[in-house]
């Protein structure tokens, strides 16, 4: 379940998530285990539909305990010069995959830091492929954060975002998520393609409980999307 986000430079990733967890299961593995019981699906295909390569630089923005790091370093694997990012606002969740990630991020394959969306501590065009889970809708200032995203992506990169669309909304309408102001996918995808993404679109996919959501958004490589995440 999906309850009130907190609000940080502009940027909330799935801090709803924690502030019920840490009410109802205080210690940090319990946070942990609700979390990824909730998320996992969902990070796993955002991992996936990336296509993720060896040789890729990709990153996740707003990683919680760091289901989808864990998805990334899978679909990369070991050998090649590839890295995974992950960027989030929670000081506990970084320390959290820090210590779970301590062998990846010694042998160099991970990063994690603290930091906003608002203002992405990575050079411009380093990023071959961005997904993100169930935050879009918390970032107070979607075009900067958008507008940021598309700076540290590739030419012929990608971004992805994955959600539950149906449970969202009926969560909204109980009053819970009220820091969720941006929900709707359309505004999301019109400011994707006022900060310069091209390409987007909203996909559907899976049956009855395994249903959801993916976005994509591309940055065109030579005025063409062929050499999208090759």
């Amino acid at each position: 379940m999906f309850i009130h986000g907190l609000r940080s430079h502009g940027l909330v990733i799935c801090m709803q998530c924690v502030v019920l967890a840490k009410r109802y299961f205080p210690s940090e593995v319990k946070t942990t285990r609700f979390l990824e019981k909730r998320n996992d699906g969902l990070e796993r295909q955002a991992a996936k539909l990336l296509n993720i390569k060896p040789h890729h630089n990709v990153l996740e923005v707003g990683f919680g305990p760091g289901l989808g790091l864990k998805h990334a370093l899978n679909y990369m694997g070991p050998g090649g010069p590839g890295k995974v990012y992950g960027l989030n606002i929670s000081t506990q969740m970084v320390g959290i995959a820090t210590k779970r990630f301590q062998s990846h991020i010694a042998a160099g394959k991970l990063q994690v830091t603290v930091g906003s969306v608002a203002d992405l501590p990575y050079a411009d065009r380093s990023m071959d492929g961005i997904f993100h889970v169930n935050c879009y809708y918390f970032w107070d200032d979607m075009n900067q954060a958008c507008a940021e995203l598309h700076r540290v992506l590739s030419p012929g990169g990608v971004m992805v975002s994955t959600l539950k669309k149906k449970r969202l909304e009926l969560l909204i309408d109980r009053g819970y998520n009220r820091y969720a102001h941006k929900l709707n996918p359309d505004e999301y995808m019109a400011v994707l393609e006022q900060t310069g993404f091209t390409g987007v679109t909203l996909e559907h996919f899976g049956k009855g409980q395994t249903t959801f959501e993916a976005i994509f958004a591309y940055k065109e490589a030579g005025g063409s999307r062929s050499a999208v995440i090759k």
